[in-house]
């Protein structure tokens, strides 16, 4: 690792993340492995996911699918996003799972669709992708008569985090077309990350774990963060009184203390918003002053902190899901601004067991 900024994965965690989430829903995980694992890594989180007895991942792309498949990750694999009709010979060829976009996508591919792996994806009120719930039966006869491979039945929750009526809401209209349908589905799957803490499930076996394997999640449910974003300190030097620091000179010194320079910025992912929070060094809590530069940013501390001290920006002593509020945002965001550049340290019973970097190999 040449450059010291990297994120350190707590592969523990993960897989008492995994038990925890399995005893709390009562049901089978599907490990939602999008968005280069939230900026964790795909492969290595799939691999881990595998190893534990998840027996189907979610991605959002043939993209990422393909990048794992090429990755020696032979696993059950369903897309969870929109897959252009064109590509669905390497859908079938790669032994991977769609979801049906829309009635419209059903209707005008059924000659595609012949032994292609399928969820039906009902829209109960996310109103982004899926066919509308008046649609299930005709949708099921139609992938019949075309001869695809019925896997599973889903839907998405639109707002599992904080409505609980409309959670609930969108939970029996899925369970009313479950039932009518009365299909061997092989997986029936609503809940997602605080779905899962939050919403007594009677109809469906899986449960699609995806920020909540990493630690993170809205309801209060005892899950461990895996996930922690450090850099540490290339320079240290004190600055007179009425001297500016950075680009624009937005920050003006008064003399005291020390300005530390960290080489992490908005290039990682770390952005500009987060110019005056707090960052821990060794104890103490700094202030991150000055605009963040693409590649470094500087931080104002009372105690003299030397080169190589490291740094935290999220972690044991500052809460992701804090940073996330404070900056107007939410966790999911600030993981997947993580810049592939960065490092990914994995460790496991308190020892580096992998350090990896795709830009490096």
């Amino acid at each position: 690792m040449f450059r010291k900024t990297y994120v350190e994965i707590n592969e523990d965690s993960i897989v008492y993340n995994f038990n925890k989430i399995q005893e709390v829903s009562g049901k089978k995980l599907i490990a939602v492995i999008k968005a280069n694992g939230y900026s964790s890594d795909d492969v290595e989180l799939s691999r881990l996911a595998i190893n534990n007895g998840i027996d189907l991942l979610a991605v959002s792309s043939l993209d990422e699918a393909m990048h794992l498949r090429k990755n020696g990750i032979d696993a059950q694999m369903l897309i969870l996003g929109p897959t252009d009709p064109n590509d669905l010979d390497v859908v079938k060829d790669n032994d991977l799972s769609i979801i049906t976009v829309s009635m419209d996508y059903v209707r005008n591919n059924i000659d595609r669709l012949k032994d292609i792996k399928v969820h039906i994806k009902i829209n109960t009120g996310m109103n982004r992708v899926g066919i509308l719930c008046e649609e299930a039966k005709e949708c099921l006869n139609l992938l019949q008569q075309a001869k695809a491979d019925i896997k599973g039945i889903m839907t998405h929750y639109a707002c599992a985090d904080f409505d609980e009526a409309f959670t609930l809401k969108q939970y029996n209209s899925f369970k009313d077309i479950v039932e009518k349908l009365d299909y061997p589905f092989t997986y029936i799957h609503s809940q997602a990350t605080d779905a899962s803490f939050g919403l007594k499930d009677e109809v469906s076996n899986y449960c699609r774990c995806g920020l909540a394997m990493l630690g993170y999640s809205d309801k209060d449910n005892g899950l461990k963060p895996a996930v922690k974003l450090y850099s540490e300190v290339t320079a240290v030097k004190t600055v007179p009184a009425g001297e500016g620091v950075s680009y624009g000179q937005h920050y003006t010194s008064d003399g005291e203390g020390y300005i530390l320079t960290v080489p992490i910025g908005y290039a990682d992912g770390f952005l500009r918003n987060n110019t005056g929070k707090e960052v821990y060094v060794d104890g103490e809590y700094g202030t991150i002053v000055g605009s963040i530069c693409m590649d470094q940013m500087m931080i104002h501390t009372n105690v003299y902190h030397p080169v190589g001290s490291k740094v935290e920006l999220f972690g044991d002593h500052i809460s992701i899901r804090e940073r996330a509020i404070s900056n107007g945002t939410i966790t999911y965001e600030l993981l997947t601004n993580i810049a592939d550049r960065v490092w990914k340290v994995f460790i496991s019973k308190g020892e580096v067991i992998l350090q990896k970097n795709n830009r490096s190999r």
